[in-house]
């Protein structure tokens, strides 16, 4: 099934209460109800908020796509309004829909935007993250490669076209994974993530 995440994180947060964070996205009446996982919050509609050290986690599978716009949306507006001198990262990723995007806000100015779905980039916007920079020297995407390489050989309907967009999607995926251990100590995907512990309280 795959990895379904729909994150905004906010660093520098120490001193915000959770249950403060709806009125300062414009969600004046929701009211905090049960405390589940942030793994399940997932897979839940609505939105749910939690903390773990400084950072803020916003649990939204609706609200996470208001960061994909090539320019920044109201919500995205306000939330570098109240934290101006916070890196603010949305994390998405949806492996059934070949979906992933990130956008990674700091001191209020987007850094970089890239989004992308079934090996087609939607966004690619600003410089390339540092995370981005380190995949290609990986060994693990150079075999990675060579398996694609090998497929191409063997499939003469397998553009260079298709190759391209192939690889390009991987990195997408790959740095996701990699921008997660900015906030969770290790990728989401990697034994001794504090991701597992997180908890976040389900608003209605």
């Amino acid at each position: 099934m795959g990895f379904k995440i729909y994150i905004i994180a906010i660093t520098n947060a120490a001193n915000v209460n959770t249950t403060d964070i709806p009125n300062k996205i414009g969600f004046e009446n929701l009211q905090p109800a049960n405390e589940i996982s942030i793994s399940e919050a997932q897979y839940e509609n609505g939105i749910s908020i939690g903390k773990y050290d400084d950072t803020i986690f916003i649990v939204s599978s609706e609200l996470v796509f208001e960061f994909y716009h090539k320019n920044p949306s109201d919500l995205e507006k306000k939330l570098t309004n109240e934290f101006p001198n916070s890196e603010i990262a949305i994390l998405t990723l949806n492996q059934t829909t070949d979906f992933y995007g990130y956008n990674i806000i700091s001191n209020g100015k987007r850094q970089r935007v890239r989004y992308g779905a079934d090996t087609e980039i939607k966004i690619d916007f600003g410089e390339k993250l540092p995370e981005e920079l380190e995949i290609p020297k990986d060994p693990l995407f150079g075999l990675y490669l060579e398996e694609l390489k090998e497929f191409q050989s063997s499939d003469k309907d397998f553009t260079k076209k298709q190759m391209k967009a192939e690889i390009e999607q991987e990195i997408g995926v790959r740095t996701f994974f990699k921008l997660t251990s900015r906030y969770f100590g290790k990728p989401i995907d990697e034994k001794g993530t504090d991701y597992n512990k997180i908890k976040v309280t389900k608003f209605k």
